[in-house]
């Protein structure tokens, strides 16, 4: 019994420990968390007054998407938005970043993006959606949000 249980032991834990690190992958694949980031800088104005508190997040596994999320509601309705550099999408996030893995928050990448900025008619104006090499930029009349990428 106790050669069995040498000869086999070590290969059980590495099947476990192998399990276990294919299993954290999926989930991180499905669901990445949100971490916090100092880059690309961000900045915002409103009511003509420039602010750079708003967080900045990136998901895991997901290194051309970024979700901007304000201090507080602005005008009724901007909190929270998310920018894709790869398809150059922005977007204002119509649900709440409530979810979470392992303590983070996250997304579940199979939900949508938000309500595309481009083309959309909020507060009686048009959103201007602009993705430079160095800045990406969205603004209408209420509000202007400025990412620095370098």
């Amino acid at each position: 019994m106790k050669i069995l249980l040498r000869r086999f032991l070590p290969d059980a834990i590495k099947g476990v420990v192998a399990l276990l690190l294919v299993s954290l992958a999926v989930a991180i694949l499905l669901k990445p968390p949100l971490l916090k980031s100092d880059s690309p800088r961000v900045f915002y104005t409103f009511n003509g007054i420039t602010y750079t508190n708003a967080v900045l997040y990136r998901p895991l596994a997901m290194p051309t998407r970024y979700y901007i999320e304000l201090p507080e509601t602005l005008a009724g309705r901007y909190r929270c938005f998310a920018v894709d550099r790869r398809r150059e999408v922005a977007a204002l996030v119509t649900h709440e970043l409530n979810q979470t893995l392992f303590g983070f928050r996250a997304i579940k990448r199979s939900d949508p993006l938000g309500m595309d900025l481009e083309f959309r008619h909020l507060d009686d104006s048009v959103w201007n959606v602009a993705f430079l090499p160095e800045t990406i930029l969205f603004s209408n009349a209420v509000l202007s949000v400025r990412l620095d990428i370098k």
